[in-house]
């Protein structure tokens, strides 16, 4: 039995609230602030898992290096409050994981975390007047700023399932919240996808006409690096490898890394988990239970935000697997050119 169906009563009071709160941003009644520079949000309608920061990443690249570009989220798991810009002297506990891993992997761009949108876009033009777009991380049910493209993440294994909302399931917003998207991308798709399947899932979908759907793929790297120091690695089957994973779905990395390695032991963690003394500690026994010399400690990029600054893992060989978002053959040339588009006329 699914005891979160317990729940379902919670469920009806928080859809209730979702409803009134949205209808409030409708009728104007709560105001949505508009900016004059390119305002671009990325989001999902569920808890996590459908590879936000990835997509951000792609948009980022996709903009270097002929623009100014701007990140801003909440920062999910810091604990501090207010507006704070990410540095490589930063650390997770202050600004999140997915802030820090972007500021390491794109130092020339603006990393910030604040609580409150407008807040942070308005502080963020003060200070980079040259700012040329900014990317909302994780900001479709954050209304109070309107952005002028909003890109709705679905996970690819979710589309046909049903689900209920918070807290007996998993969705933050009914499916109907969908109508606010100008772009759907269904993420972590298989990377060959037939015709077919691409139109029976759009008709699940049931797109607006005014709405694209396009589909991503996340594609894993085949070198691992080094959390210390920075060096590469390739990935073989003769690398005895103990996986650490504090994100939300780990079944997909899981599943590549028993194909290219020896998986000797998989500690799975809850989606941004604050590893603690014992957490590592075990880790560390564990890995020194392991006989063969050529043996590694292997993580996601997420997780290394918050792995890299615990002592006992400075001890050890911890890699980190990239991971890279590439959209499929048939839609990559149509988004870019609609996210260049909509920037450029800005």
């Amino acid at each position: 039995m699914n005891f979160r169906l317990l729940l379902l009563p919670f469920s009806f009071v928080y859809g209730i609230g979702v409803f009134v709160r949205n209808k409030f941003f409708d009728f104007g009644i709560l105001n949505e602030n508009r900016f004059s520079i390119p305002v671009i949000g990325i989001g999902n309608i569920t808890t996590g898992g459908t590879g936000k920061t990835p997509h951000v990443e792609y948009l980022v690249r996709l903009f270097s290096p002929d623009k100014n570009v701007a990140t801003l989220s909440r920062g999910y798991g810091r604990k501090t409050n207010g507006f704070l810009y990410a540095s490589e002297s930063t650390t997770a506990e202050m600004v999140g994981d997915e802030p820090l891993q972007l500021k390491y992997k794109f130092k020339e761009i603006t990393v910030a975390v604040c609580e409150k949108r407008t807040d942070g876009i308005e502080k963020i033009l003060k200070d980079n007047p040259q700012t040329s777009v900014v990317l909302l991380d994780d900001a479709f049910q954050h209304r109070a700023v309107k952005a002028g493209l909003s890109i709705l993440l679905l996970d690819y294994s979710t589309i046909f399932k049903t689900d209920f909302l918070l807290p007996a399931g998993n969705l933050r917003e009914p499916i109907l919240a969908q109508e606010r998207a100008d772009i759907i991308v269904v993420s972590k798709c298989p990377q060959a996808l037939s015709d077919n399947e691409r139109n029976k899932i759009i008709e699940s979908i049931a797109p607006d006409k005014n709405q694209n759907v396009f589909f991503s793929s996340v594609v894993y790297a085949t070198e691992i690096r080094a959390v210390f120091g920075g060096e590469t690695r390739e990935l073989s089957t003769n690398l005895n490898t103990i996986l650490v994973t504090g994100i939300a779905n780990a079944s997909a990395i899981k599943t590549y890394v028993e194909t290219k390695t020896k998986l000797v032991k998989h500690f799975e963690f809850s989606d941004h988990h604050q590893f603690s003394d014992a957490d590592t500690k075990n880790i560390a026994e564990i890995f020194s239970t392991i006989a063969a010399e050529n043996k590694i400690i292997l993580t996601t990029e997420k997780d290394a935000m918050r792995l890299k600054d615990i002592q006992v893992m400075k001890e050890l060989p911890l890699y980190y697997l990239p991971v890279e978002v590439k959209f499929h053959e048939k839609d990559k040339n149509n988004f870019d050119k609609l996210i260049l588009y909509y920037v450029g006329k800005n």
